[in-house]
């Protein structure tokens, strides 16, 4: 009984560990894509292209947006 209870924890421990390394390669290269992102565009660039008008800006976000999740 003891011994289920001290595994259990363990257990979780482990597949959160297998998640990160499993991840681990997604993970640095999105930071390395959003290091790229912050040196190339300045929030001018950013602002301009994003922060005028009512419709274009939506759809501009949403079109960058799109293949967030994927």
């Amino acid at each position: 009984m003891l011994e289920n209870i001290l595994q259990f924890p363990v257990d979780i421990l482990a597949a959160a560990w297998g998640i990160l390394l499993d991840s681990s390669v997604y993970i640095l290269f999105g930071i390395l894509i959003a290091g790229l992102v912050k040196v190339i565009l300045t929030p001018g660039t950013v602002a301009a292209h994003l922060g005028r008008g009512r419709y274009s800006s939506v759809i501009k976000a949403a079109f960058f947006g799109v293949p967030l999740p994927l």
